[in-house]
Order: C-alpha cells, then structure tokens, then sequence
C-alpha cells in the first residue's frame, strides 16, 4: 500500500530537472494571471452588486479552462505530455480513498492553522474578517447557483491544481533546481492571483497554496489536492448558502 512518502520522482535527484514549457511562455501565464487579478480586484465589487451569479460564475469558468489550455500549449512546446502535471499514477477503490482520507486530514489541520494565521492578521490590524464579507457577496443565492457553484469548486480543484501545483511549481523547481522555491513561487503567485480578496486574504491564500504545493510534493501527486480544492471550495458555498437563508427567516 502506498504512503504519502512512497514513490520517486521520475527524474533521478542527481539529474537536472527540465523546463515543462519555455520559460517565455510561463511569463505569459504569469502575467495573465496577474493581469486578471489586478482586474478582479478592480471591478469585483460590480459583479456582486448583480442579483444573479451565473455570468461571473460562467466567465470565472470558461477562464479557468483557457487559462489551462494556454498551459497545455506550452506543455506541447516542450513534448511535455499534461499527464505528467498529475503525478504518479495510482489505480484502484483502495488508493482513491486513501486520497481522499489524505485530502480531509490535509483540510481539517489546514483550517486550524488558517486560523491561527488569522489571528496573528488581526493582529496587524489587517482584518481577515473582511475576506468573509467578500466571499459573501459572491456566494449563491439560489438552488441553482449552488449547483453552478459546486460545478465552478470543481473545476477550480482540477483547473487551479494543475495550474499553480502541477506547472507553476514544477516548473519553478526546475528552473530553480529546488523542491522549496518552487512551491513558494508558486504559493506567492496563487496568493497574488486572488487579488479580489484583498490583503489579508491573499496573503492567507498564499499559506494555504505552500500547503497544497507540500501535499503535492510529499503525495507525488496532484489528486488529493484536487479533492481538498474542490471540498473546500464547495463548502465554502454551501454554508454561506444555507446561512444566508436561515438568516433571512429569523424574524427582526
């Protein structure tokens, strides 16, 4: 059975390790994703003055699966095959629970440690509550933009995995040659891709993303992470859905 330190890397540690994709295309990523965010934080505020979700849910969407696309592009460059991005491969119901099993432990011991990391924010007087506010104004209203929501948490959880964990730091780690600047590299940009959450919580953001890269690394592979992305993301909805409509039904 295998354990979350089972399992080599392909490439021997003695040997280099190769760039996934030129290292121009990476910038173009880099500066895409950067460039949406610095755009998301500008005009998020718009978006969740809308009574319906769906269109940013839908662009949110169709980005997320460009965004991969252009990474595929580069893959191909390179003759990286995208399957690479994933990790080892690992067959059968024994080893998707085990996964899964990881992916909760993994989110419950994140969570407690976001918290702490939250209050150490307050702290600094940089208010890690404000990021509660902001996930409020975009979380669903309805049955059906629940079910859009869950749809959107699930594509994140593949999208974003292979993204920031699977090329961004496999990436960084090969140009850096080393395991730990890659994942902080790669933390920092999924941190700074979330710029319509503010400071504070890009900030949380990056801690959360070192501890995804971390899982990535120690698991060799991206599907535990996937199914912790998609749980957390999910969740977050469903609770800010039923909250916000036992809310509504206290009486004033």
């Amino acid at each position: 059975m295998s354990t979350l330190h089972s399992d080599t890397s392909a490439t021997p540690p003695s040997q280099p390790r190769p760039l996934l994709a030129p290292l121009w295309h990476t910038g173009v990523i880099v500066l895409l994703l950067l460039g949406i965010s610095v755009v998301n934080a500008l005009t998020h505020h718009l978006a969740t003055q809308s009574r319906s979700h769906f269109a940013m849910y839908a662009v949110t969407l169709v980005w997320e699966w460009i965004l991969l696309a252009l990474v595929h592009w580069g893959l191909l460059m390179r003759g990286t095959p995208l399957r690479q991005l994933l990790g080892i491969r690992r067959r059968g119901a024994v080893e998707i629970w085990t996964d899964i099993a990881i992916a909760l432990g993994f989110w419950f011991a994140s969570l407690i440690v976001l918290g702490a990391a939250g209050l150490l924010l307050r702290r600094a007087h940089l208010h890690p509550e404000d990021i509660r506010g902001i996930v409020s104004q975009m979380a669903p209203a309805s049955i059906g933009e629940l079910a859009f929501w869950i749809t959107l948490s699930i594509s994140a959880g593949i999208c974003e995995e292979l993204i920031f964990r699977g090329y961004l730091q496999q990436q960084f780690t090969a140009l850096t040659q080393h395991v730990w600047l890659g994942m902080a590299i790669s933390a920092v940009f999924f941190g700074l891709a979330h710029g319509y959450e503010g400071t504070s919580g890009m900030l949380l953001i990056v801690l959360y993303g070192a501890f995804f890269g971390i899982l990535a690394h120690l698991r060799r592979s991206l599907r535990a992470g996937m199914f912790a992305h998609a749980w957390h993301d999910s969740l977050s909805g469903i609770v800010l859905y039923f909250a916000s409509h036992l809310l509504h039904r206290i009486p004033h």
